[in-house]
């Protein structure tokens, strides 16, 4: 691997401390973030080891800086390349789209219903923001957490005219869930000419994402907030990271940023 890299990972009861890929990525709108990794596995140990449903653990970052985690569960694995097994992973988010919801309400709040879900889902409630509405009824008919955040959504744009765009759901850093119109705490990277930016593609229309290609920013996600500053392209401003990916091979090391404006479509 990279000189100055470190990688962990804990996978069925094994720690494993060497990987010749690992990728994680989060997205704003989306219900579950995902990882994969690619192990060497000759002699078929890891396979046997390895079960859907098993806990998995990535700690990674430069060894000089504290190292961020990504907890999951392993939804799949396939044999990859010669000699290797490949790992795919979804994250603590998993009840969130696993729980399902049959509950009617009357003269009731659509972040109380939230709250609600979010507490059979068996996850701690973090902000949950107000819209300022009060649904007459609302009935949510056999689908999950992540659906009813979206029927919600969709009630408050349909039939109070509010501009629910920007509105997502999905578990922060400290495994809270949290729903509103704001960003997750943390880390604010600056990324700039000279200085980590080593790649910017704007987007081509109105309802497509640019991409910035940056070495490796550990533990960030979507819906943190960076600097971006590219001298090229006249671009000083703080955005908001609409989708995250972290590629790590024994080639290189980077962070995938996509933003952009929030159309989500209700």
């Amino acid at each position: 691997m990279i000189t100055g890299i470190r990688i962990h990972c804990f996978i069925g009861g094994m720690e494993l401390l060497r990987a010749p890929r690992i990728w994680i990525e989060s997205e704003r709108h989306k219900a579950l973030s995902r990882a994969g990794i690619t192990l060497p596995d000759p002699k078929g140990e890891i396979w046997r080891m390895v079960s859907t449903g098993g806990p998995v653990e990535i700690r990674y970052g430069y060894r000089d800086d504290d190292p961020a985690t990504w907890k999951g569960t392993v939804a799949w694995k396939r044999p990859g390349t010669e000699d290797q097994v490949e790992i795919g992973a979804v994250g603590v988010e998993l009840p969130l789209s696993a729980t399902r919801i049959t509950q009617a309400w009357e003269n009731e709040t659509p972040e109380a219903i939230i709250r609600w879900a979010v507490g059979r889902a068996g996850m701690a409630a973090g902000r949950i923001d107000s819209p300022g509405v009060v649904f007459p009824r609302f009935v949510a008919s056999n689908i999950n957490v992540w659906q009813t955040a979206r029927q919600c959504a969709h009630t408050c744009q349909r039939s109070f005219g509010l501009d629910m765009s920007r509105w997502a759901l999905w578990a922060g850093a400290d495994g809270a869930v949290n729903w509103g119109d704001f960003d997750e705490p943390g880390l604010r990277p600056r990324v700039a000419t000279g200085a980590g930016l080593i790649n910017h593609s704007p987007a081509t229309d109105a309802y497509g994402r640019s991409i910035v290609e940056t070495f490796l920013i550990a533990g960030f996600m979507h819906s943190q907030i960076f600097r971006l500053l590219d001298t090229r392209r006249d671009i000083d401003d703080e955005l908001r990271a609409l989708r995250v990916r972290h590629e790590l091979n024994e080639r290189s090391v980077r962070t995938f940023i996509r933003y952009g404006d929030e159309h989500e479509r209700f």
